[in-house]
């Protein structure tokens, strides 16, 4: 094993930098970022063009840290997932058969993965008659060739509960890292099994919010509705930033002039302000069908009891990978990437914030979902 990187005093180059930024742990948008801050800006962030520019060039020893703490600090952040299952009956008991079976063996959820362990493993946790949480946490060792050198833990939960006056099973997965998310996968898809084949639910994979369960209108009005806010908890949203993709496969874009300057020369398009809804894209819906949104940022105020302040929510289509159809696949994912509050609030206080900020959006985006459908 290769002794600690010195991240204050290395600086990296041509092949040992190229190795570094086209592995997993660096992100497309980090290389993009690495390059502004040289004062290099490049159209697209795509790593076949970026990697090349910025291993022509040096990273300081700072350029480097900031690199390596930015990648960090996105593993690390929560990320909510939702799903469902639908119970056959009411009165079934879906929660003892999770309890006896789900974790006999849990070598099948790491054993692909020689640098990760568990240090907390998973294990059913009762709430209640119609509730249940599955927490864990693990550690990642990256002792490899592209230089990261690090030894970090995350954390992953699944959270099930059943909907009042319905026959859903209503599943909540956090994770933290592409390690946490594929373990959430795993262990959704066995529960999914165990209870299909003991005919609790009605089917044996678990409905999911995709990029295709909608077409290109339904997914822009989806996403703007997502600013409503919901009940008392969380109020209306302003969009900070929307990211566009102009759909190769759609009909042709107008020869109207306000759009027509886009053919052939925006693939991807970041719009960022406080003003959105006064862009025409957003604004005029005869334009929803030429592109799709991938992101949106949305910044609300909530209240909490005597507790007030802004969270800013990141929401976007996820998928493990970026093959060139993978994003029809990828799945809604939400995460407080900021959470600000008016007054001095003691740790239990921000997790209960948090909690129940994750649970108003979950609903939210359920309502809007179905308000999607029931528009059909």
């Amino acid at each position: 094993m290769k002794s600690q990187l010195d991240t204050s005093s290395t600086i990296l180059a041509g092949a040992d930098l190229r190795i570094l930024l086209n592995s997993d742990h660096i992100s497309y948008g980090e290389v993009h970022a690495a390059l502004k801050e040289k004062g290099i800006y490049v159209g697209e962030n795509e790593k076949s063009t970026t990697v090349p520019i910025l291993s022509a060039t040096l990273l300081t020893p700072d350029n480097f840290s900031r690199l390596i703490e930015a990648s960090v600090d996105r593993e690390s952040q929560p990320k909510v997932k939702g799903s469902s299952l639908e119970l056959v009956s009411d009165s079934l008991d879906w929660i003892t058969p999770l309890k006896d079976s789900l974790f006999d063996d849990s070598s099948w959820l790491t054993g692909e993965s020689d640098n990760v362990s568990f240090v907390e493993a998973p294990e059913v946790i009762v709430e209640s008659s119609d509730s249940i949480r599955i927490p864990y946490r693990l550690t990642k060792s990256d002792y490899s060739k592209d230089w990261l050198q690090r030894d970090l833990r995350f954390d992953g939960e699944i959270i099930i509960k059943k909907k009042d006056g319905t026959l859903l099973l209503d599943f909540s997965s956090s994770h933290s890292s592409k390690e946490t998310e594929i373990i959430n996968k795993k262990i959704t898809i066995n529960i999914s099994k165990i209870l299909n084949d003991a005919s609790i639910v009605t089917s044996p994979e678990p409905h999911q919010i995709k990029f295709d369960s909608f077409d290109n209108e339904e997914r822009i009005r989806f996403f703007k509705r997502l600013t409503a806010g919901f009940g008392k908890i969380i109020s209306t949203g302003d969009v900070d930033n929307i990211e566009i993709n102009i759909d190769v496969d759609g009909p042709p874009l107008p020869s109207d002039p306000q759009i027509s300057w886009m053919k052939n020369s925006v693939k991807r398009m970041k719009i960022d302000g406080e003003r959105l809804n006064d862009v025409f894209l957003i604004s005029e819906e005869k334009y929803y069908k030429h592109y799709h949104i991938q992101k949106m940022d949305v910044e609300y105020p909530y209240t909490q009891g005597v507790n007030s302040g802004k969270c800013k929510i990141c929401f976007l289509f996820s998928s493990s990978t970026r093959a060139e159809d993978d994003y029809k696949k990828s799945e809604l994912t939400f995460s407080c990437i900021r959470l600000s509050h008016g007054s001095k609030v003691n740790q239990d206080s921000k997790k209960l914030i948090s909690k129940l900020i994750n649970e108003n959006l979950k609903n939210l985006i359920d309502e809007k979902y179905q308000e999607i459908l029931s528009e059909r």
